[in-house]
């Protein structure tokens, strides 16, 4: 650990490393231990960064116990381990990445100048190690080795053939946030556990010679990994994780056999079910013969716990001292005590350097407009110094001076680790405070040191301790004088809580943390979490009825709060109001929204129109007969997911069709018919909510369906038997693609006629329709429908009902458009008024006046629904009138276009009249008599 000239130059943070477990402290180990066991020969620090506190990590990089760091040479990444205070320390300069602020520091000791690292099986892992690497943005572009693969590492699995001898592998952890200077306290734990043996042969007659362990694990995880467990009948054959352990000359060890003999030796940790067991080899000196007699005794590493009936194999864990006792001995049988003790270090450093810490004298230290004000209630374990800053609206700055007999230096840290968000930008909570570089003087042998303190908008913020350190002492913190600061008192500030949002479907809003918001579903104890960070403390004011809210946690200065319906029959959202305990004016109001948590249900398909949905009874009528081998859908709304135990139905066949998700919200199912439709009984499906948290005493709204198979509704479709349509009818409109509901144009004429099919499951009829006659042809399923009077279909439409004949409410219909067969004439041009119309007994006369018309042709038009003939082209032959050239008309009127006869004036002097008889092609519908008349005829 170099002197601070020894630091970088580039500005790179700096990590102080304490490490306790290595002889010099009592916190850590388990056991007496003695100096070789407690020695680190080795040690090396693998760094892992992060972007967030919970990870992932990904190897940075390996510094390596030696030579001290060397700013000249950055990358290189040695340091060295200085004893200060009561513990060793040393200081790593990491080469941070942007983006990943967190650093943890998995340490091993012991482990080799070159260390490896194995699987459980003795296979070489993390050879390389992977470095992670960043872009510019501080986005991981190479993830490298992970924390979780570098923790699944084991020792060699050599136990078999070396023994496990010190110095022992050790490893330890610590994390800590890049920013300035970062103190991390590491302890360092073995790996293995220790034998003791405490025999006197004088009381035994025993001398062992030899011993070691059976169905021991061959090698030791150096992080905790689970060990793979062998089954019972494999423990005595098993090759691969258990073994017969390297043999230990217990005879050689200096006072052996006469009385405790520590540190026998050393093995890894097992499992219980490994039934391991220990081999004792040696003399039985006979109390009859006074002969020393070879003895192999097998002691199972068990225990009888108190009341049981019998030992039990016990797991021996790392780190921990295992004391077996040999009480009595016979020449066939050993008698002895397992006991767990504890394995402390021994003659650790008690006696502290004696370099004064600073002094702070409160009366005297702060000067300046803005002094800071002395919070009495709010001391915490970190320092009985507690401050408030003045500065109006959070803004200002003081001087403290410190005194020491040394030059003193600050170091800002936060009272409570919080990651605090900006925007987009993590801050370091610490950032408020700003402190100058320090001013020195020395008067009487005392080094009095100066820092000038300003802050900004320091409201509501995390408080700062800062440390002073004496440069003259080491750095240990037990000599460094703390005080920290805190801002003024500010509103409760809203996160999402770092154990969870809350009961299933409910949502939260802290985009705004001053002006949180959350949904919640009106059910009886369904929840949202938020972490409330106030360092005051937070009491819960004006709460909207049906709500309560309470803290669950508190972590430091952050609150977690669970805001629960109460009553979910009087919850209608509101707002709930949060205050700060140190000055309840200072508030944040979190705002409620109600969510109705009913599932609901919605047809989606169903071309065939084979189901109603009756909303009163929860039911959905399925017509079978009009479903035949077609499919009909529904949906159930549902806000948080749907299950249902079973969608059986004997009568039907149901599948999951669209499942559930949190976009669309909806469950879909398609209904078929079933291949054999047995037991067409009503059937319930239950449906249950996703709401529902039995855990949790959340009982959400079910829905149940009720499936009733409905009574068949008759099914139209158009007849095919052409011969019993009449002509005129077959190229009309019809519409039968819904059999429940069909549509077809007739001509309303009588003896009018067409065919249609009525099939229904069950016996079905039709209405009777005055002016209509219906009859079945034959056997079939096929209906003639003809107008029998006419002029009794008084309407547009007329309506022709099947009824099914058991359920008369199960009807389908026909909906007949009629169609008038009349032909129609008009003057559609009369040559300026050259052209009149009279009647002539039905008979549609146009008298031409001859004079007028040697140039400018008239236009008559005729239209026909049903089409019509007439006799044209003979009848204008030779006659006063001829068709002029752009004349259309002729002797066929096509069905429903209008045909306009163009006339222009062929030879005046003739004036026979020129008779047209439009015959309709609708029988029944009526022809039309059209006379062209010259006005030159003489009267008769």
């Amino acid at each position: 650990m170099g002197e601070p000239g020894d630091r970088p130059t580039d500005g790179r943070s700096e990590i102080q490393i304490a490490f306790s477990g290595t002889g010099e402290s009592q916190e850590y180990t388990r056991a007496i231990a003695s100096e070789s066991e407690n020695k680190i020969d080795q040690l090396h620090v693998y760094l892992f960064a992060a972007a967030d506190q919970a990870g992932p990590f990904y190897y940075l990089e390996t510094w390596t116990e030696g030579t001290d760091y060397n700013p000249a040479n950055p990358t290189t990444t040695n340091f060295k381990i200085q004893d200060a205070g009561t513990s060793k320390k040393g200081i790593l300069y990491p080469n941070e990445l942007k983006g990943l602020p967190w650093i943890k520091l998995l340490c091993v000791a012991n482990n080799g100048t070159a260390p490896k690292f194995y699987d459980e099986t003795g296979t070489e892992i993390l050879n390389p190690l992977t470095k992670v690497t960043t872009n510019a943005d501080g986005t991981v572009t190479t993830p490298g080795t992970t924390e979780a693969v570098f923790k699944a590492a084991f020792t060699n699995n050599d136990a078999d053939a070396t023994l496990i001898e010190t110095p022992l592998l050790m490893t330890g952890e610590g994390i800590t946030k890049i920013s300035g200077v970062s103190k991390v306290d590491i302890n360092l734990k073995r790996v293995m556990s220790r034998f003791d043996i405490v025999n006197d042969k004088a009381k035994t007659n025993l001398t062992i010679q030899d011993i070691y362990m059976v169905q021991g694990r061959k090698s030791a995880p150096l992080w905790g990994a689970t060990a793979t467990p062998v089954n019972a009948g494999n423990l005595a054959t098993d090759v691969n994780y258990l073994t017969k352990y390297a043999n230990v000359d217990f005879d050689g060890i200096p006072g052996a056999n006469t009385g405790e003999t520590a540190s026998a030796f050393y093995v890894y940790p097992n499992l219980d079910t490994d039934e391991s067991y220990l081999v004792v080899k040696g003399t039985y000196k006979s109390p009859a013969t006074g002969n020393q007699e070879p003895v192999e005794y097998h002691v199972d590493i068990a225990r009888t716990p108190d009341g049981a009936p019998k030992a039990e194999f016990i797991k021996l864990l790392a780190n921990n001292r295992y004391k077996l006792r040999i009480s009595d001995v016979t020449s066939s049988n050993i008698m002895g005590t397992f006991e767990v003790v504890d394995w402390v270090s021994g003659g650790g450093i008690t006696i502290k350097p004696n370099n004064d810490a600073p002094v702070f004298v409160a009366a005297d230290a702060f000067t300046g407009a803005n002094a800071p004000t002395e919070l009495i209630a709010l001391n915490t374990e970190a320092s009985p110094y507690n401050y408030e800053v003045t500065g109006a609206d959070g803004t200002g700055s003081f001087t403290i001076e410190i005194g020491a007999t040394g030059k003193v230096r600050a170091e800002k840290d936060a009272v409570q680790t919080v990651t605090v968000t900006r925007g987009d930008v993590v801050v370091t909570p610490q950032d408020w405070l700003v402190i100058s570089e320090p001013t020195c003087t020395e008067r009487e042998g005392v080094w009095y040191t100066k820092f000038d303190i300003s802050y900004t908008d320091a409201v509501g913020v995390l408080p700062v301790a800062v440390h002073f350190i004496n440069d003259a002492a080491s750095y240990d913190p037990a000599l460094w004088t703390t005080v920290n600061f805190y801002g003024q008192k500010g509103t409760p500030v809203f996160a999402a809580a770092a154990s969870g949002t809350g009961s299933k479907g409910n949502t939260i809003n802290v985009t705004d943390d001053k002006a949180p918001a959350a949904t919640i579903f009106t059910l009886k104890n369904g929840y949202v979490l938020f972490d409330v960070t106030c360092i005051e403390g937070v009491t819960v004011g004006t709460t909207a009825t049906g709500y309560k809210a309470e803290e669950i946690a508190v972590s430091g200065f952050v609150h977690t709060y669970k805001v629960s319906v109460s009553d979910a029959t009087t919850a209608a959202g509101g707002t709930i109001v949060f205050q700060n305990a140190g000055d309840a004016t200072k508030t944040t109001t979190l705002t409620l929204t109600a969510a109705d948590p009913k599932m609901t249900f919605e047809k989606s398909t169903d071309t065939k129109n084979a189901a109603d949905w009756d909303a009163a009874s929860n039911t959905l009528k399925i017509d079978l007969g009009t479903l035949a081998d077609g499919s009909c859908a529904f949906k159930v709304n549902a806000p948080a997911g749907v299950t249902i135990a079973s969608l059986a139905c004997p009568w039907l066949n149901i599948i999951e069709s669209h499942a559930w998700s949190n976009e669309d919200k909806y469950t879909e199912y398609t209904i078929s018919k079933a291949a054999v439709a047995s037991n067409t009984g009503d059937v319930t499906l239950n449906f249950v909510n996703g709401l529902t948290q039995a855990d949790k005493d959340i009982a959400a709204p079910t829905l149940a369906v009720k499936l009733h198979k409905e009574a068949s509704k008759p099914a139209l479709s158009k007849g095919s038997t052409t011969a019993s349509w009449s002509t005129f009818n077959q190229g009309l409109v019809s519409d039968f693609s819904n059999s429940a509901a069909s549509t077809i144009t007739m001509y309303k004429v009588d003896n009018s006629q067409i065919t249609v099919n009525m099939t229904c499951a069950e016996a079905a009829t039709f209405d009777a329709v005055t002016g209509l006659s219906i009859e079945k042809i034959g056997e079939t399923n096929e209906y003639t429908i003809k107008v029998s009077a006419a002029a009794s279909l008084t309407g547009a439409t007329t309506v022709v009902t099947a009824k099914n004949s058991g359920t008369t409410d199960r009807t389908a219909t026909l909906t007949i458009s009629w169609e008038s067969p009349e032909i129609t004439v008009a003057l559609t041009d009369d040559a300026s008024g050259n052209v009149t119309t009279t009647d002539e007994g039905g008979s549609i006369v146009y008298t031409v006046d001859t004079d007028a018309i040697t140039t400018t042709p008239f236009t008559f038009t005729v239209t026909a629904p049903g089409g019509a003939t007439t006799d044209f082209t003979t009848a204008i032959a030779n006659q006063f009138l001829a068709a002029d050239d752009g004349n259309t008309g002729g002797d066929d009127v096509t069905a429903g276009v209008s045909s306009a006869y163009i006339l222009k004036l062929s030879d005046a002097a003739k004036t026979d009249d020129i008779t047209l008889v439009f015959t309709n092609t609708v029988t029944g519908g009526g022809d039309k008599t059209v006379i062209l008349r010259s006005n030159k005829k003489t009267a008769p």
